[in-house]
């Protein structure tokens, strides 16, 4: 053998021996923005949970999407009549702000009119009422004498309001939802507009927290208007959900974090027909005849002031409530510190006991329109609704510290194979992209030290060797 063969040979001996001596991979997760968790339909309680259940079955629709229908429908009907006494001593309404977003044909509209069909009733009464009340009005206004008070056309939903809509709406009324299974109309009205959306947001924040709201108006003067309560129920595009999400003040003004955000996956391409009409199914017809009537009952309002301020009951937990209220709270705070899961989604975290409170609060009322109680049953299932929602909230938002490194750690990877098998040091910390958002060593190192631990990379001098991508 040639002595140029046996360097050849030696050589190759080397290369297969270093490549041999790499540890066992162990591979950066798979990333699958797409995939959503099941809803858990069976903590919403057996009949609400049914009703959400029977409706996507029957619709083949997604299933968060019925359960947010559903779950805001039975919020706008019990938010005049209860808070919750949190343990902390607030009064927490049981409104909530629920936003939904799927993919034209994915049946958005097909679930909501189900499930909201007892609401959609409700307001066609009110319509036909309200315009036999201005007939006869018109008819008394011919007549001599003093003129009656116009009547008022109440409005239980409305799908396209802008502030200054919803708070002289609320003049005359005590609660309000705003609903729409095309959740653009709402998110892309005049009130949400940039030169307006700081003042329209702060006003979507007053009403989730059942604050005063006050504003200045032009033909009414100052407007000052106590213990009112608005539910949102809207239905988006990703790509509207994707804006919202992405839009600073959304998210620094707390708006992101008072609502309950998903986003499911479709079903389309696996909807063969089924001759189901889920209007009929006896889980539906139950549950709205159950919001038909939990919306006929007047609300408790103070007797002074312009008779539209609501006297909500207390509902309190019971002790077995209040130990697992306490562990859900505990538990979601550790995970909020650095270097946790949470730590990146503070913002909806810091509120998701809340929102268990309120959805256990309108379980609670759902079950009996009379309770005075949130027992163990009812906390269970509002703290198993709102972790859904913060798990989906950390998908969607990306926002969870375990996804951030993972996405910086892949982007890191990815440019090094791009550079060859071996990668000065100095290079990465001059040229690595901007993607993973940093070039400081003291950032970068814990990167290439946790590749190096999964077995991607390996320490070469001055520089760092990349693992053969068909190793």
């Amino acid at each position: 053998m040639s002595a140029v063969l046996e360097k050849s040979v030696a050589v190759l001996d080397a290369a297969i021996a270093r490549k041999s001596d790499w540890p066992t991979l162990n591979p950066l997760p798979e990333q699958d923005a797409n995939q959503a968790d099941p809803f858990p339909f069976d903590a919403m309680g057996h009949n609400m949970g049914a009703a959400a259940r029977a409706i996507a079955h029957g619709v083949q629709a997604p299933d968060a999407i019925a359960a947010g229908s559903v779950l805001a429908a039975a919020a706008l009907a019990v938010q005049p009549h209860a808070n919750v006494v949190a343990p902390y001593g607030a009064r927490v309404p049981l409104s909530l702000f629920i936003l939904t977003s799927a993919s034209s044909g994915d049946r958005k509209s097909a679930v909501d009119a189900i499930a909201c069909s007892a609401v959609d009733e409700l307001r066609k009464e009110q319509a036909r009422k309200f315009q036999e009340e201005l007939k006869a009005w018109e008819e008394a206004s011919r007549e001599k004498g003093k003129t009656p008070p116009r009547p008022i056309m109440p409005c239980l939903t409305t799908s396209n309001a802008t502030v200054e809509g919803l708070t002289k709406q609320l003049m005359c009324q005590s609660h309000i939802g705003v609903f729409s299974s095309e959740g653009g109309e709402a998110l892309g009205g005049h009130s949400m507009r940039d030169e307006r959306k700081a003042a329209g947001l702060a006003f979507y924040l007053k009403a989730w927290d059942g604050a005063t709201i006050d504003a200045l108006r032009s033909g009414f003067g100052n407007i000052v208007l106590l213990n009112r309560r608005m539910s949102m129920h809207l239905l988006v595009q990703p790509i509207l959900l994707r804006q919202l999400l992405s839009d600073p003040l959304a998210s620094g003004q707390g708006m992101l974090a008072r609502c309950l955000i998903a986003q499911p996956t479709t079903l389309a391409g696996t909807r063969m027909f089924k001759n189901v009409n889920a209007y009929n199914d006896p889980a539906v017809v139950a549950f709205n005849a159950r919001i038909t009537d939990l919306l006929r009952i007047t609300p408790d309002c103070w007797p002074d002031g312009d008779g539209f301020a609501l006297k909500p009951r207390d509902l309190h937990l019971t002790d077995d409530a209040m130990r697992a209220w306490t562990a859900f709270y505990n538990a979601v705070e550790v995970e909020q510190a650095p270097g946790r899961e949470l730590e990146g989604a503070r913002a909806f975290a810091s509120k998701t006991a809340e929102h268990a409170l309120r959805i256990a609060g309108v379980l609670a009322m759902y079950d009996s329109a009379d309770a005075g109680r949130i027992d163990a049953t009812a906390m269970d299932g509002g703290i198993r609704v709102a972790n859904y929602y913060l798990t989906e909230h950390v998908r969607l938002t990306r926002s969870s510290q375990a996804d951030k490194q993972h996405g910086q750690l892949r982007a890191l990877l990815e440019w090094m194979q791009e550079q060859g098998s071996l990668v000065q040091q100095a290079t990465i910390l001059q040229k690595s992209p901007r993607s993973i958002g940093h070039r400081k060593k003291d950032q970068l190192m814990p990167l290439l030290d946790e590749l190096a631990e999964r077995g991607y990379i390996r320490k070469s001098g001055t520089a760092w060797e990349v693992r053969p991508c068909s190793d």
